[in-house]
């Protein structure tokens, strides 16, 4: 979306001093200029649609936040008709409904995040804080296994592993 910044100055008939829809929806110091700038990049219909796809994630990941679920998921869904095979929104999506303690939809999402991209370690490491909220503790061990194997590195993958119980 970055290089149809200057495009749309030129369309839009303003000036590079002001951000454009594109630049304001991937800026993310101001979420409320990066959701106006997200819905006035959405509104312009004009763009590929892998970058729709990103401005609705954005959006979308914006009204997450602020708990505004319907708006949220109606986005996402935007967006993966949008960009099918990007695994970052149904990750994205997943940690939506993570966060609404939806956890069977989050598996979902984060299992499908995995099968676009195999080697997606936080769509394990969240996919095994799911499927652990729901009482699966050898699944989410075998997550959080997952999770190291891909990137050692992931802190929150190796205490949430030695935290459950003997498996």
């Amino acid at each position: 979306m970055r290089t149809l910044a200057t495009l749309g100055a030129l369309l839009f008939g303003g000036s590079l001093a002001h951000a454009e829809p594109a630049d304001d929806c991937n800026q993310t110091r101001d979420l409320n200029r990066q959701l106006r700038g997200c819905t006035a990049f959405i509104k312009q219909g004009t763009a590929a649609p892998e970058n729709l796809a990103t401005a609705h994630l954005n959006r979308a990941n914006i009204r997450a936040r602020r708990h505004e679920y319907t708006l949220a998921f109606a986005d996402y869904a935007s967006a993966i008709a949008l960009d099918p095979r990007n695994p970052l929104i149904p990750y994205n999506r997943g940690n939506a409904y993570l966060d609404a303690r939806r956890y069977e939809m989050a598996v979902a999402d984060y299992t499908r995040a995995i099968e676009l991209d195999a080697a997606f370690a936080l769509a394990y490491l969240n996919r095994g804080i799911s499927r652990e909220a729901r009482g699966e503790a050898r699944a989410a061990a075998e997550d959080y296994r997952t999770a190291l194997a891909l990137n050692a590195a992931l802190g929150a993958a190796q205490r949430r592993l030695k935290r459950l119980p003997a498996r």
